[in-house]
C-alpha cells in the first residue's frame, strides 16, 4: 500500500488530489496538513468528502511514514520552505501541483524534477522519476494540443494564437483574464522545443473567465500546410496509446470532461489554417487527477487506476 501525504490541504487542489486519492485501490493517506485548519475535519472544507473521510487537517509532518508527498500549498515559497523544513526519505516520491517547482522541471531521464505532463513525459516518469512538477491547467491543454505537431517538426508554417476560456472565481464573467502575452508561455515554449528544438514561433494569448466552476476550452489556430487527413492522423498516432486523450470528430464540450481526467480534442482545417480545439477540467486533468497520474506512472501502477471517474454531465 502507498502511504500518501497532502500539504496545502485546504485548497481546491488539495481537495482534488483528496477526493481521488481516497478511492484508490493501492493508497492509504497518512496525513493532511494545514496549520491554518488543524483539527478541522477535511470534509468541513472539501464538502464532497462529507461521509467518505473522517481525517482532519494536522500541523504535524512526520516524514517517515511517508512514500509520496503531494505539494498543494498556493503561497509563495511554501513548498519549498516546506521540503527544507521536512525532508522526504530518499526513496519517497515527490509531486507538485503548486507550480513552485516547474520551471526547474525537465524532460529526461534522471533528471531530479519531470515536467508532469505524462503525454509528454511518461518514459522520464516510469524510468526511475522521483520527483515531478504538474503544469497548470492552461499550459497542460494548451500543450496538448500542439504536441503532436512538434513530434513531427511541423510547427513552422506561422505563429500560433491561443484563445481560452477558463474557470476563474476571482475574476467576472467574460472579464479578459490575458492578453497576448501569458506569464506559462515560457513553459509552454520550453516543452515544445523538447520535441522540436527548432521552435522559433510566437505564441500570442486571449484568456477569458468563462463564469463557470469549473472546465477550460482552449482554441488554438496557426497557418499549416498539411491537409486536415494528415493532421487527424497525427493526432490519432501521437495519443494512440494515452489513456485520457481523445480525439473527436466533433467539437467537445465541457460536460464531457467535468470530473474526469480527460483531454477530448478535435483537429480541422480551415482555409489555411489548423484550428485545434480541446476541453479538459482545470481541477482534475489540469491538476489533482494529472498529479495522481503522475504518481501512478512513478510507482509503476498502471496509468488508469483510481482514475476511471465519471463525467459530472
Amino acid at each position: 500500500m502507498i502511504r500518501a501525504a497532502v500539504t496545502g490541504g485546504s485548497t481546491p487542489l488539495a481537495g482534488e488530489v483528496i477526493k481521488i486519492l481516497i478511492n484508490h485501490p493501492d493508497v492509504e493517506i497518512s496525513w493532511i496538513h494545514d496549520t491554518e485548519w488543524e483539527g478541522a475535519p477535511v470534509s468541513e472544507i472539501h464538502k464532497g468528502l462529507r461521509g467518505d473521510t473522517y481525517m482532519r487537517f494536522s500541523s504535524d509532518a512526520p516524514m517517515d511514514d511517508v512514500d509520496v508527498l503531494f505539494l498543494c500549498d498556493d503561497h509563495n515559497g511554501q513548498n519549498t520552505r516546506f521540503l527544507a523544513a521536512n525532508p522526504p526519505r530518499d526513496n519517497a516520491k515527490v509531486i507538485d501541483l503548486s507550480g513552485e517547482f516547474l520551471g526547474d522541471a525537465t524532460f529526461a531521464d534522471g533528471d531530479k524534477w519531470i515536467f508532469g505532463l505524462p503525454e509528454l513525459c511518461r518514459k522520464p516518469l516510469v524510468r526511475g522519476g522521483q520527483r515531478s512538477s504538474i503544469p497548470g491547467a492552461l499550459t497542460s491543454v494548451v500543450l496538448l494540443s500542439l504536441l503532436p505537431l512538434a513530434k513531427e517538426q511541423a510547427l513552422v508554417d506561422g505563429d500560433i494564437h491561443v484563445t481560452a476560456v477558463v474557470a476563474e472565481e476571482e475574476a467576472d464573467p467574460g472579464e479578459a483574464i490575458a492578453l497576448i502575452d501569458l506569464e506559462e508561455a515560457d513553459h509552454i515554449v520550453r516543452a515544445v522545443k523538447s520535441l522540436q528544438p527548432d521552435f522559433d514561433k510566437t505564441l500570442t494569448f486571449m484568456v477569458i473567465n468563462g463564469g463557470w466552476h469549473r472546465g477550460i476550452s482552449v482554441s488554438t489556430h496557426f497557418k499549416c500546410s498539411l491537409s486536415e487527413g494528415a493532421l487527424r492522423k497525427i493526432y490519432e498516432e501521437y495519443y494512440s496509446d494515452h489513456g485520457f486523450t481523445f480525439i473527436s470528430d466533433s467539437l467537445p464540450t465541457l460536460n464531457e470532461v467535468a470530473g474526469t481526467n480527460k483531454t477530448i480534442i478535435n483537429v480541422q482545417k480551415v482555409a489555411d489554417r489548423a484550428v485545434i480545439s480541446a476541453t479538459a477540467d482545470n481541477l482534475t486533468k489540469g491538476g489533482g487527477g494529472n498529479a495522481v497520474h503522475n504518481m501512478n506512472l512513478l510507482f509503476g501502477l498502471s496509468e488508469r487506476v483510481g482514475l476511471a471517474l465519471k463525467a459530472q454531465s
